[in-house]
């Protein structure tokens, strides 16, 4: 059974970690270069969304960054999901045990001056909710 998927487009809040700069806000996606320009940094994505609604026992929720750039951590809700690393340009983590009513995602990410010219930075691919069917 394919995976049915929610979109994260936003909108997303983004600050900047290492300088005092107003909060933005943003719909995903978007690379680095498209919000900051050529300036390097560190920078903190938010976005809040609800728990998906009549979840069956064998369904499982990931969160899906089709398109990401830089190094740092993503959390929901707080939690540690884990690294995002900068030579692999996706990343998914299962977050069925963590929701609740109310949820907020965040992504820091560090981009360094040599990746703003050589590579895609950010989030630059869609990011979604995907609820996948367990067979077992």
């Amino acid at each position: 059974m394919p995976a049915h998927r929610i979109h994260l487009k936003g909108p997303w809040e983004v600050r900047r970690l290492d300088r005092d700069e107003p909060l933005i806000r943003v719909i995903m996606p978007t690379t680095w270069e498209a919000i900051f320009g050529e300036d390097a940094g560190r920078a903190e994505f938010r976005r809040k969304f609800n728990q998906p609604t009549n979840l069956e026992p064998h369904e499982h929720v990931w969160i899906v960054f089709d398109g990401i750039g830089g190094e740092g951590l993503a959390r929901l809700n707080g939690f540690t999901l884990g690294p995002i690393d900068r030579t692999t340009p996706t990343a998914e983590f299962e977050i069925t045990q963590l929701l609740a009513l109310h949820n907020e995602l965040s992504v820091e990410l560090d981009v360094k001056s040599e990746q703003v010219a050589e590579s895609l930075n950010g989030l630059w691919g869609l990011i979604a909710l995907e609820i996948r069917f367990d067979e077992r």
